[in-house]
């Protein structure tokens, strides 16, 4: 029969082990492992059902993750770089270049061979462990981990290739303009590439 401690342990390295994969520098990783695992603490007299409990402490872990990544941009100003004169048309808001960009990933993934693929999505689109998707791919964490990776490295040359992306401060994509290399991943509508639409 597990005990509160072995419950607490269990989550407390479940934590460890999200917030390190997606966070490369170990000693920072610990720092936003122990914030989320002291929030957790903090809301003691609420948390929710046990069996909902570890969904909740992963919500907030994810939650953690995305406030580093925040608050690194903000301490550490983006090189200042003219943007050159787009020869697309204007896309509007900042949601717009996220949304069109986003479809265009979307696309991208879908070119990724198996099994990087299924890993990519169950482990950054699903928010899963990584030992969740050894579990779910009967491989090793180690071997879970480096389909991850290589996804997430396959992916990025491929946005490389298609798109040059611009972000603002906190990393948020702000414009995009397509490459000729763009229709490779995303198809062509109207002699256009389709994430240029």
């Amino acid at each position: 029969m597990e005990t509160i401690a072995d419950v607490w342990q269990d989550l407390a390295a479940r934590v460890r082990r999200f917030v390190g994969s997606r966070v490369n520098d170990p000693h920072a990783a610990d720092d936003v492992a122990q914030d989320v695992m002291l929030k957790v603490q903090s809301h003691l007299e609420s948390l929710p059902p046990e069996e909902k409990l570890p969904a909740w402490v992963m919500a907030v872990a994810r939650n953690a993750v995305i406030d580093y990544y925040r608050a690194k941009a903000v301490r550490e100003p983006a090189t200042a770089v003219a943007p050159e004169p787009s020869s697309d048309a204007d896309r509007g808001d900042d949601s717009s270049a996220s949304h069109g960009l986003a479809a265009c990933v979307g696309r991208m993934v879908a070119h990724l061979p198996e099994p990087y693929r299924t890993a990519l999505r169950l482990a950054d689109m699903e928010g899963l462990s990584q030992q969740e998707v050894a579990n779910r791919a009967g491989i090793s964490i180690s071997g879970a981990k480096s389909r991850v990776q290589r996804a997430r490295r396959q992916l990025g040359e491929m946005i490389r290739d298609c798109c040059r992306v611009e972000n603002d401060a906190r990393g948020n994509v702000i414009d995009y303009r397509t490459t000729e290399r763009s229709t490779r991943y995303c198809g062509e509508e109207g002699g256009r590439p389709r994430c240029g639409q």
